[in-house]
């Protein structure tokens, strides 16, 4: 089960999420599960093996225009909310440039070079979760969570910053104790009571029934920009070699929010509050990647590609804020200061491997495998010093796997202007204990025209995914209920391309 509370900066998750690779393609990769380690040719397979270039004898330009959709359907205390949106984009714009330099049948025959701008990675997504629960509170699992911490130290004074002066304390937990959220047990300075709590005899209880809501927004993407060169030798044997830099950007805004059913139940006077939390995280990397293509005999092509580590640098900012409302018309609202760290993850090295089989003109079948070993991401603060990140990467090493990608392919061309193209790519869990497998299924068609201009159209539909996970911790004599997301989505490319 996952934890789906508010989250910090600097996370183990994140660096996951930083590291993962989900190709988009130019509509014909796409369309065929970008199962093109063996096939290059294509702009975008640049991006996975480097001597996807060195195929071409001539050069090239395409553009890939993406729409993307999310779809969420969540779960929680017998209530569904089902939540969508749609965004565009750009995933592939390319070049690839020809030099031919001999005739003859044996040597080098050509060397191509090219650049290309890819997205890796879509991030966008919502949800929302809803549920009346007359059982426990995030304020109640806060309050217990903060034992033996005392109270002045939350406190924020002209001479006492406790988001900076005092690490013991979660920013939501001094926005929470400042908002009054938060009170102090009796004859204690270090035992707390939530605001959606009673106290009866001995025992702390929920007030009354409470709406609880929480809602997610994540967008950016992780793209590439690919600086690559190939050669061609006896048109049986294709070598190439990227510079990849990449740039992430990424945005997460989550909102908590509980309500009274009946404010007469609470002793506090407690009516509602909102949390609310963002973080941007930008940055940008640096990897390497060599690749080959072979034809070992009429038809058949095999190719693979190794890159190294991508080196990421990047800075986290972030805030939070805590607005109250009390049935005695008293509100507050507390926001903590701006929050900025720069620190880096070096992303796990990665291997394609792939075979073909090119039916003369008539068709292609063609499929990939793509591995990488997630435990071996690694953070650390921009000097470089791993030690301050000791525990994250402790929980790298200890709940992360290797992982694969499978990719299969195929293309029918009835005539010389048509292609009818379908696939399947399957990403397997890289965490050990939690996640799931993510598959997707795409088709496409492409069209030909005697001028050299291209235009391909391609259609992927993600899966059906469910994850499971709570809004706050359980804590004594209360569980925390667990809401069931189902997630699912699709992506239409729209490729245009020249060749010349």
């Amino acid at each position: 089960m996952v934890i789906s509370n508010i989250i910090v900066a600097q996370g183990a998750l994140d660096a996951l999420t930083f590291s993962q690779i989900k190709y988009e393609g130019t509509a014909r990769s796409m369309a065929m599960g970008n199962a093109f380690t063996s096939l290059g040719g294509d702009t975008y397979a640049i991006s996975i093996n480097p001597a996807a270039s060195g195929i071409y004898r001539y050069s090239e330009f395409a553009v890939t225009p993406a729409m993307t959709h999310d779809k969420s359907s969540t779960l929680y205390i017998g209530n569904r909310e089902n939540e969508g949106w749609s965004r565009f984009g750009i995933s592939n714009l390319g070049f690839v440039g020809h030099i031919s330099v001999s005739d003859r049948p044996y040597g080098l025959k050509s060397i191509n070079f090219g650049i290309a701008v890819n997205k890796l990675n879509n991030f966008s997504s919502r949800s929302f979760t809803a549920g009346v629960n007359a059982q426990s509170s995030w304020l109640g699992s806060l309050a217990e969570s903060l034992g033996g911490i005392y109270n002045a130290n939350l406190d924020i004074t002209d001479n006492w910053n406790p988001f900076y002066d005092f690490r013991s304390a979660p920013w939501k937990a001094i926005l929470a104790w400042n908002s009054n959220l938060l009170d102090p047990l009796p004859d204690s300075d270090e035992d707390y009571i939530g605001a959606t709590e009673n106290i009866r005899g001995t025992q702390i209880v929920l007030g009354g029934p409470l709406n609880q809501e929480y809602y997610r927004e994540r967008s950016g993407n992780l793209s590439e920009v690919v600086l690559n060169a190939s050669v061609n030798i006896s048109d049986k044997f294709f070598v190439g070699a990227n510079v990849g830099v990449q740039t992430l950007s990424y945005y997460d805004y989550q909102r908590y929010s509980e309500s009274a059913v009946n404010t007469s139940n609470f002793d506090s006077k407690f009516e509602s509050f909102s949390h609310a939390y963002r973080l941007n995280s930008n940055g940008a990397g640096i990897n390497m990647k060599v690749g080959f293509i072979a034809l070992p005999f009429e038809g058949f092509r095999i190719g693979a590609s190794i890159s190294t580590p991508t080196w990421h640098f990047i800075t986290d900012e972030w805030d939070e804020k805590i607005n109250a409302k009390y049935s005695d018309g008293y509100k507050s609202q507390v926001l903590s200061p701006y929050g900025e760290y720069s620190y880096r993850v070096n992303s796990p090295m990665r291997y394609n491997v792939g075979a073909s089989y090119v039916i003369g003109s008539f068709g292609i079948v063609s499929v990939d495998y793509e591995g990488v070993d997630y435990s071996t991401i690694t953070m650390m603060t921009d000097g470089g010093d791993a030690y301050e990140f000791r525990t994250d990467n402790n929980y790298i090493k200890n709940n992360f796997q290797s992982a694969g990608i499978l990719r299969a392919g195929a293309e029918i061309r009835p005539n010389e202007s048509f292609a009818i193209r379908g696939g399947y790519t399957k990403y397997t869990n890289p965490e050990k204990n939690f996640g799931s497998d993510t598959q997707y299924i795409s088709a496409g068609v492409g069209f030909r025209s005697g001028r050299g201009s291209f235009f391909d159209l391609a259609f992927q539909k993600r899966l059906n995914t469910s994850e499971s996970y709570s809004l706050y911790d359980s804590y004594t004599n209360h569980a925390a209920p667990v809401a069931t997301m189902e997630s699912s989505g699709w992506k239409v490319l729209m490729t245009l391309g020249f060749r010349f």
